[in-house]
């Protein structure tokens, strides 16, 4: 993650440059490496679509590179929960980044630090603001897609990795690494393939949920009428 002033203000700047939302640190998305090794699976593994995955989640910057990643839970933790139980999502509800923010998908709760979708837009200004969010949270599809695409054995068309799952893990990570140094050094993009997703609600206690959504609800709404009313 950006640390010291100068790279706060350079993720800033990057991500503001894309549609207009301001104070962006990172886009947080969740997604699902197949695994292929039965004899080491118990039904966590089964993930929401049908197969033995793990669930990686997922923080990437402004340059398409990833910051921070989680690749330890099986295939049928929610993502709010991988987020709840992260360094970053920790350190994010503790306040370590500031004014900054995350945005992430309707999967991901309202925060005044992680903004996700207005559900159902009822003014031009949140239409807007909708608009916007897709097309800077197409970054992280993006580079997930890249990532994927660039080391074929995590992706859904390789049939899955064939080891253990601890394993599976730290090659998620090490590609990961791999990827960044590639897009530091300026190799060329392959082509990635867009993958299914399904958005699912988060469930917390009513009142803890009522009034952390509320909170993140007038950050939001701030800057919808401050940027796109």
């Amino acid at each position: 993650m950006p640390s010291g002033r100068h790279e706060l203000m350079e993720a800033h700047q990057g991500f503001h440059a894309i549609a207009g939302i301001p104070r962006i640190i990172g886009l947080v998305d969740g997604t699902l490496i197949p695994i292929a090794n039965p004899s080491a699976l118990d039904q966590a593994f089964i993930c929401r679509k049908g197969f033995a995955a793990i669930n990686v989640q997922v923080v990437v910057d402004h340059r398409g590179m990833f910051a921070d990643m989680v690749a330890k839970w099986p295939g049928s933790t929610h993502d709010s929960f991988l987020w709840a139980n992260s360094v970053v999502g920790q350190d994010a509800e503790r306040g370590f980044f500031g004014q900054s923010i995350f945005l992430g998908d309707s999967g991901y709760p309202l925060r005044t630090y992680l903004l996700n979708p207005v559900t159902n837009p009822t003014t031009q200004a949140e239409h807007n603001y909708n608009v916007a969010h897709i097309s800077t949270r197409n970054l992280v599809e993006r580079s997930i897609g890249h990532w994927k695409m660039r080391f074929r054995c995590l992706h859904k068309s390789a049939g899955g990795l064939r080891m253990k799952p601890e394993r599976c893990c730290a090659v998620a990570v090490v590609t990961a690494m791999l990827h960044n140094i590639t897009v530091s050094g300026g190799a060329a993009l392959p082509e990635e393939e867009e993958e299914e997703e399904e958005e699912e609600g988060v469930h917390n206690p009513p009142q803890l949920r009522d009034a952390l959504h509320a909170a993140g609800v007038q950050t939001r709404q701030q800057i919808i009428l401050t940027v796109f009313g």
